[in-house]
Formats: C-alpha cells, structure tokens, sequence
C-alpha cells in the first residue's frame, strides 16, 4: 500500500485554541514517530486541522488498531471540538 494523508479537523472556539496549538508544538518538539513524513496544523477561523503525511498505510493502520487515540484526534477532542478524520490516498507529490 502506498502513501497516505490524514486530515483531521474540527472547530475550536477561539479562547481555546491556545490547547492545541501549544500541545501540537509540544508534541512536535519531542520528535515525529519515525512513520511519520511530515505534519502540519492549519487554522481556518475556528477550524483547526492537523495534516499529516503517512509514506505507507500500514503505518496508520497499525496506530489506529491500537488502544491510544492518535494524537491529532486528541488534540482537539481536549480543546472542546468534536475531530472529523478523513484518510486520503497521496497520488502525487513534489
């Protein structure tokens, strides 16, 4: 199986989204777990989303069987949002 992007969002209200932002960077400033590419968070007024590009599937599969909420989710079911996840198929890439 090949590459994959998670898009997870949801919508934060604004006094609250200092949680995520500064968990996200607390995160990143530990380390990326090495099935990770690259990820990113993205801000659309009170919608924030966490991007991030998975090189193979399984990867994501394997976190997502196990018992740990990934952390995008968790990011911003703590902040008061309620996470809408889509996985999408990386067809090509620069």
């Amino acid at each position: 199986m090949g590459a994959v992007v998670t898009w997870v969002s949801g919508r934060v209200v604004a006094d609250r989204q200092h949680e995520v932002t500064e968990a996200y960077a607390e995160g990143i400033a530990a380390g990326l777990p090495p099935a990770i590419d690259q990820t990113m968070l993205i801000r659309d007024g009170d919608e924030l989303s966490i991007v991030t590009v998975w090189p193979r599937r399984e990867d994501l599969e394997a976190i997502l069987a196990s018992d740990e909420e990934p952390f995008a989710r968790r990011l911003i079911r703590q902040a008061g949002g309620t996470p809408s996840v889509r996985i999408l198929e990386l067809v090509a890439r620069s």
